[in-house]
């Protein structure tokens, strides 16, 4: 991973203003509309029995995987779900490096779950939630008037593209670097601006 994808995880993971949110969840909490039963994790976005959780919940690293595989688009989705690609073990090794960004991720993460109208437009989990449905639910946060909502957005986002992208496994989708390079596909050609074009 370079210092700069790190570094701009790291600013966008720190955003999430762990005053603001708690405060955000506790108006929440305290009008009723955070749900208090858990239920169990979707076993497809369920941890491996053999990873060994130390930042994330089994609960918040289903959310991750879920809303990554949302995010990074199709192409990536697939590859989760025929686990190829495993952002939620990406992210946890990620949080090792700056422990201090995981009770913010998993509160984070929690609230994109069971968050309820007025907070989140849903009555049901996240994780229980079809393809487009998610896809609604992510763009409220990203849209909305309120910063702590858009702040959770973008430390999710920021998280999962760097969990994704730079999983090693990621490269055999995007093609990079690629294998044998394309004609034309030079550093001057992508320099060259065509008014024309």
């Amino acid at each position: 991973m370079s210092d700069a994808k790190r570094r701009q995880a790291l600013a966008s993971l720190a955003a999430l203003d762990r005053r603001a949110f708690l405060r955000l969840a506790g108006i929440a909490a305290a009008a009723g509309v955070l749900p208090t039963g858990c239920g169990g994790v979707p076993a497809p976005l369920a941890p491996p029995a053999d990873l060994r959780l130390r930042f994330l919940t089994p609960r918040t690293y289903a959310v991750f995987t879920a809303a990554a595989a949302r995010i990074v688009g199709p192409a990536g989705a697939l590859r989760i779900e025929a686990q190829r690609l495993a952002p939620g073990a990406r992210a946890e090794a990620f949080l090792a490096s700056a422990p201090s960004l995981a009770p913010s991720l998993r509160q984070a993460l929690l609230v994109l779950e069971f968050g309820v109208p007025p907070l989140l437009a849903k009555l049901r989990p996240f994780t229980a939630l079809a393809g487009e449905a998610q896809d609604a639910i992510l763009r409220e946060l990203m849209a909305s008037r309120l910063a702590t909502k858009r702040r959770i957005f973008g430390g999710v986002r920021s998280l999962a593209l760097l969990a994704c992208y730079g999983d090693p496994a990621s490269r055999e989708w995007i093609d990079y670097p690629p294998a044998s390079p394309r004609a034309g596909a030079d550093i001057e050609a992508a320099h060259r601006y065509a008014p024309d074009a």
